[in-house]
């Protein structure tokens, strides 16, 4: 066999290279631990909540279209614009939401012992892997609305974290993790914390 350091020829019992004197056996060892490490030890899957859904994109949407369409009361009568906001409102959700449960349908957290993993797409793909190392808090947050519909949110902080929430709601910042429409929000959350606490002590 070859030192795997400097790729000295050595005896197949060699314990340490005769050459630059590396450690044979804790490198089979730390690459062992790291081919182990595959294993998902916890799964967090998001809930899509249509009624959740529905108030946060319908009521935004109502609330901007009534906004824009307020200067254009002495053209149509009101009754009519209703109707019209009314229309798009409801073809924007039939569009929409099926398309973003496609997206629930295809995401999943996968947390292993060292590491929590992401696979999101329907339409657009997108993976990330972050290091528990790497992450300097993790919060858990509700809003009225999310408490209302028995969900709540996840975030996972690294030290680069902006804050920065992105369109798509997944990615809470450029290195962190938002996770939205958590069901049982509080025991996913303490399960999370105990998972990279762990790993942060051993």
């Amino acid at each position: 066999m070859y030192c795997k350091k400097c790729g000295f020829k050595l005896d197949e019992d060699s314990r340490f290279c005769s050459k630059c004197g590396f450690d044979l056996l804790n490198s089979n060892t730390q690459n062992n631990n790291i081919l182990k490490d595959d294993q998902v030890i916890f799964s967090l899957k998001p809930k899509f909540d249509l009624l959740y859904k529905v108030l946060k994109e319908g009521g935004s949407l109502l609330i901007v279209l009534f906004l824009f369409s307020y200067s254009s009361l002495y053209i149509l009568e009101g009754s009519l614009i209703f109707a019209i906001i009314l229309l798009i409102v409801i073809l924007y959700l039939v569009i929409k939401l099926p398309i973003e449960k496609k997206q629930y349908d295809n995401l999943v957290y996968n947390f292993y012992k060292t590491k929590v993993e992401y696979k999101d797409g329907f339409i657009n793909k997108e993976e990330k892997e972050l290091k528990y190392k790497y992450i300097r808090e993790v919060v858990m947050s509700q809003n009225i609305l999310e408490r209302f519909c028995g969900i709540g949110t996840i975030k996972i902080f690294t030290s680069a974290s902006t804050g920065y929430n992105s369109r798509r709601g997944n990615m809470g910042s450029q290195n962190g993790i938002y996770i939205h429409c958590v069901p049982n929000v509080s025991r996913q959350y303490k399960r999370i914390k105990q998972i990279i606490n762990q790993d942060e002590n051993e």
